[in-house]
């Protein structure tokens, strides 16, 4: 059980930065306040309070991580906590009420779902006995409550209970691990339903299985997972469509559109997609279509998006001052090749808004240089993210972020999705004494 746990949190870690692109964590990170949503005004002033975990107190962060990934005691007496717990206490009813906000975008689920069975304790066969279920919770939960202000920033639990019902569907069910990612590519929805006070119960509905669990929007605690199988018949053309959250932003407006047409996907599906051991890629080509089609539409997202960031920090730059071309190559091996171009793939261009998905892709390939890699996964998602940028011609952005030794530097044309000038610098000069794409340390 033990290995088996240890498999789950390293898929958590990897997808970890993913969903918190979704909730759109860095989206709002150099506005001016008269522009900011009250939401974004609060992401940005947690982005800012943690700066120094992202500079010159960043070892003390790694320390920390270190302790919460192999649930060390002393995880809540660490100052790296005790420093974002201030912030949340001095903050907390705006938290509340952001998460209250934010509750009241999304709608009930229904009364009941047609062909869905309760597995009861789904996930006690799979738990280490030595790390419960309500324990992993507890921590991820506590851990996650700083940057915790609405349902998509609960999608790290949701991604712990999908480990437990991926195992369960292997084993009790027979599925392979393709059937339920192919199940899994139509997409998600959520519904909140009030239980009493400050209690909700989160539903997660997929094509193969919902669920369920309840959330305490006061100490974002969460408990009660119950696990859902369908096991009826293929679903009736149009079940649940039009069940997207309200939108107030353009980007909220985008996730919710993006999410109804993945959903009405399955509509179409043969039975030999749906029942495939190979990956399906139907749903990737439809959703380029859908992005070819609406390209005008990104292109003005795009632009408003990436004038959000604050201007390239040139004298912080000045710190890097040696190339690594090996780094480079790393980094361009997570883009699509065109001759001799690069652009961003056809999975990511339709969730690509502000150069996130670009920039998650990059952090992870210079993550894997790092010693005891794996531990740095948390570091965007909690410690934030140092993201600028200037228009440099037309529809043409310069790019530059930092991260831990790195200095990371590109050009993208938003319109072609061209990515072009990329450059790694550091602040030592290093070696890499290995062949390009296998993970390894740098010297």
């Amino acid at each position: 059980m033990a290995d088996y746990l240890d498999s789950m949190i390293q898929q958590i870690r990897i997808l970890l930065i993913y969903f918190s692109l979704i909730a759109c964590i860095s989206s709002c990170q150099g506005q001016t306040t008269d522009q900011l949503t009250a939401e974004q005004q609060l992401r940005k002033e947690m982005n800012d309070w943690m700066q120094p975990y992202r500079r010159e107190k960043a070892t003390d962060f790694e320390h920390w991580i270190d302790w919460v990934e192999n649930h060390i005691d002393g995880v809540w007496r660490h100052p790296v906590y005790k420093h974002m717990d201030a912030f949340f206490q001095q903050h907390r009813e705006e938290y509340l009420r952001l998460r209250k906000a934010d509750l009241a975008r999304y709608p009930s689920a229904p009364d009941i779902l047609p062909g869905y069975e309760l597995v009861p304790d789904f996930y006690v066969p799979y738990e280490d006995q030595s790390f419960s279920l309500e324990e992993v919770l507890r921590l991820a939960q506590g851990v996650g409550n700083f940057r915790t202000l609405g349902i998509a920033d609960t999608r790290f639990v949701t991604e712990i209970l999908n480990g437990y019902a991926m195992e369960y569907l292997k084993a009790e069910k027979h599925h392979t691990q393709e059937q339920v990612i192919n199940q899994r590519m139509y997409g998600e929805l959520f519904f909140v339903d009030s239980i009493q006070d400050d209690l909700w119960q989160i539903t997660v509905v997929d094509r193969l299985y919902a669920l369920k669990f309840s959330w305490n929007i006061r100490d974002n605690l969460v408990s009660k997972p119950e696990l859902w199988v369908y096991t009826g018949e293929r679903q009736p053309p149009g079940w649940l469509s039009g069940q997207a959250p309200k939108s107030n932003t353009p980007l909220q407006q985008l996730d919710s559109t993006l999410s109804s047409f993945r959903w009405s996907l399955y509509d179409e599906a043969s039975s030999d997609e749906k029942d495939s051991n190979g990956i399906i890629t139907e749903v990737v080509d439809n959703m380029t279509e859908y992005y070819q089609a609406h390209r005008q539409d990104y292109i003005r997202l795009r632009n408003e998006e990436l004038a959000k960031y604050p201007r390239p920090d040139a004298s912080y730059a000045k710190a890097f001052t040696y190339d690594v071309p090996e780094l480079k190559e790393d980094l361009l091996s997570v883009l699509e090749k065109e001759g001799d171009r690069y652009k961003i793939s056809n999975m990511a261009a339709p969730y690509e808004t502000e150069g996130s998905y670009t920039i998650h892709n990059f952090r992870y390939m210079l993550m894997r240089h790092l010693k005891n890699y794996a531990e740095y996964n948390l570091t965007a998602w909690i410690a934030g993210i140092d993201t600028y940028s200037k228009r440099v011609a037309t529809d043409i952005w310069e790019i530059q972020f930092f991260y831990h030794k790195y200095a990371v530097s590109f050009r993208w044309n938003i319109a072609t999705d061209e990515i072009s000038d990329l450059m790694v610098k550091t602040k030592e000069k290093v070696t890499v004494d290995r062949p390009v794409g296998e993970p390894a340390e740098i010297n």
